[in-house]
């Protein structure tokens, strides 16, 4: 009777094939280990913002004619007289806070820009309305963000982030809030 060779490993080959497998789980290792340093070292606030931050653009509505002339100077792209033209209005409209408040924001003025969106949303909460609500959201989020204010961010990011239908779901992603949360913990 003849003896099969082929389904009998040589003595060493066993061994050559286990370190050949540690081997490869520690470069897998390694490289992850690379991976979550790099991305602790290279987390910053101003570097989240400067990538994540989209300039608004001033939607046309049916049905309403006439513009502001905030809304004008916003869509020419003049931020101190969008600001000037907020700060002479009695009763500034939704959409004029919020084009006030990305104002203050890229003029870096962010205290002003978030008291602006946050009264924005406190008065669409006693109008029981949600006019710009979601823009006014994400923008008090970046507001919060430039102005180092992560632990109030955080929290808006994470509920736009869990809301498919918000308009600005797709720009906050996981990658995103664990920059995020990686920034914070180095603080």
């Amino acid at each position: 009777m003849k003896q099969n060779s082929t389904l009998i490993p040589k003595p060493g080959l066993i061994k050559k094939l286990f370190q050949n497998r540690l081997y490869a789980t520690l470069i897998l290792i390694l490289l992850l280990c690379f991976s979550v340093l790099s991305v602790f070292l290279n987390s910053s606030m101003e570097k989240l913002f400067r990538e994540n931050y989209l300039p608004y653009e001033v939607r046309v509505t049916r049905g309403i004619s006439g513009s502001s002339p905030l809304k004008e100077e916003y869509k020419k792209g003049n931020k101190d007289s969008v600001i000037w033209e907020f700060n002479t209005l009695n009763s500034p409209q939704p959409e004029e806070f919020l084009l006030a408040g990305i104002a203050f924001l890229e003029s870096n003025q962010t205290a002003k820009a978030i008291k602006t969106f946050n009264t924005l949303i406190e008065k669409n909460a006693l109008a029981n309305s949600d006019y710009f609500e979601e823009d006014a959201e994400y923008y008090l989020a970046m507001s919060y963000l430039k102005n180092q204010e992560f632990e109030k961010a955080l929290p808006i990011f994470e509920k736009i982030q869990a809301d498919p239908e918000h308009p600005y779901n797709s720009n906050v992603s996981d990658w995103f809030l664990l920059q995020m949360k990686t920034s914070i913990a180095k603080k």
